[in-house]
């Protein structure tokens, strides 16, 4: 078991099935290509991490921060992720906090495949989507 010494969460351990391969890196990190992905324990958040430098991002799966979100990804991008169905792809969007606040970037959301341990950030250019949409908090009773 592999682990990753992070100064924001700590000794992260993981299993080579948490290993994804960016190949094009991520806006804005450019050079690190592989990250490990942990999900935030009781949350439904997750943690990309990068294995070979302290660079991290929250994400979240975007079927859980909005409804009706859709894309169309090209063919490149099938073939980067080695992708055989829409259903091999995982669509995860980047979590930034403002404050107290929570946003997701729809614009440019993470696409992670299970399958083939590979991922990209996809930059949707046919859509106007905002890259701080607000997280809504659901309300305890």
């Amino acid at each position: 078991m592999m682990e990753i010494n992070s100064k924001t969460y700590g000794v992260l351990k993981l299993k080579e099935d948490q290993i994804y391969s960016f190949e094009a890196g991520l806006l804005g990190v450019l050079d690190i290509k592989q990250y490990a992905l942990f999900p935030m324990e009781g949350t439904s958040f997750f943690v990309l991490h990068g294995l070979d430098e302290d660079v991290s991002f929250v994400l979240l799966p975007a079927q859980l921060a909005i409804v009706d979100y859709g894309f169309r990804i090209t063919d490149e991008i099938i073939e980067l992720l080695s992708l055989e169905t829409s259903e091999d792809v995982g669509v995860m969007l980047v979590v930034n906090i403002q404050g107290e606040d929570l946003f997701v970037n729809l614009m440019a959301p993470i696409l992670l495949s299970p399958h083939s341990l590979k991922g990209c950030q996809y930059i949707i250019k046919d859509q106007e989507l905002p890259i701080r949409y607000p997280l809504s908090r659901k309300e305890d009773d």
